[in-house]
């Protein structure tokens, strides 16, 4: 009966954690957090082609890495990076594996 009932509470907090991590993203959809960020990319991006056009009517040198914000967020830990590996490994066997039975029916079939 106790382990009925400390599997329901684990069961209830999955879902209000779940619960409320959808409330926190309806929210902020429609309080238009995604649709300002976009916005905003859209006017730098506006901004970035009056400065080009305004450097090339100068006859300035432009290159166009004063023109783009790099906005590439590293975020691999050691938790990624051990996925990425293990997927990659699973990748290049199945690829193996898969190959040589190809090669093997092609071996009975054409031979």
């Amino acid at each position: 009966m106790e382990n009925e009932k400390s599997n329901t509470n684990i069961l209830l907090k999955i879902l209000l954690v779940l619960f409320t991590l959808f409330l926190i993203m309806y929210v902020s959809k429609e309080a238009g957090y995604y649709e300002y960020r976009t916005y905003k990319r859209k006017e730098l991006t506006n901004e970035s082609i009056k400065k080009f056009e305004n450097d090339v009517s100068l006859g300035k040198d432009v290159s166009i890495k004063d023109y783009i914000e790099d906005e590439y967020i590293d975020r691999s830990n050691i938790l990624t990076n051990t996925g990425s590996k293990i997927g990659f490994t699973i990748e290049e066997f199945m690829n193996e594996g898969i190959q040589k039975t190809i090669e093997f029916l092609g071996a009975l079939f054409y031979k």
